[in-house]
């Protein structure tokens, strides 16, 4: 029944329609082409000469700039720009930085608190621990698929398990 309700439809819907324009293709029209040489370039004017200005009205000219002079001097090649003389052996009364000091102030003051939090609100809250992994590190070891021969899961139907594992998601061979 709903076949034939369709069918009927369909063949009804196609005749309703209003019908598709027609289009008439006019008869093309020839085309002609001419080719021109270029016009003549015109000839180039000539500047009238330059009329001289009224007898009551003096020309002015700009001042001249003055030129400052500089002898030219030879470079000399051999000689350096500029040298620093230092003695080759630093004065005895100089101080000298003792390694082993520095390791013992810094071993000393390992376990203080950030001093710029001290006094803020920020020196209330408890330091987070020392990471030796970042997270993306610890949820690449989560990650990784077990081994298939430390034990198959299923026992008996460990087959059926691994047949109907589709996201690829099981052990590894």
């Amino acid at each position: 029944m709903s076949l034939t309700v369709h069918l009927l439809f369909v063949l009804g819907y196609r005749g309703l329609g209003p019908a598709a324009p027609v289009f008439a293709l006019a008869e093309p029209a020839p085309i002609a082409v001419t080719i021109r040489p270029p016009p003549p370039p015109e000839p180039p004017q000539r500047l009238a000469p330059p009329q001289t200005p009224a007898a009551s009205r003096p020309a002015r000219t700009a001042p001249r700039k003055k030129i400052i002079a500089v002898p030219i001097t030879p470079k000399k090649e051999a000689e350096a720009p500029f040298i620093v003389q230092q003695p080759e052996t630093p004065p005895e009364d100089a101080p000298k930085f003792d390694m082993e000091a520095a390791r013992r102030i810094a071993r000393e003051n390992a376990h203080l608190r950030d001093p710029g939090k001290e006094g803020t609100a920020l020196a209330q809250f408890p330091e987070e621990p020392l990471q030796t992994e970042s997270k993306l590190a610890r949820a690449i070891s989560k990650a990784k698929r077990p081994n298939c021969k430390d034990g198959i899961p299923g026992g008996l139907l460990a087959p059926l398990y691994l047949m109907m594992d589709k996201k690829n998601s099981g052990c590894k061979w």
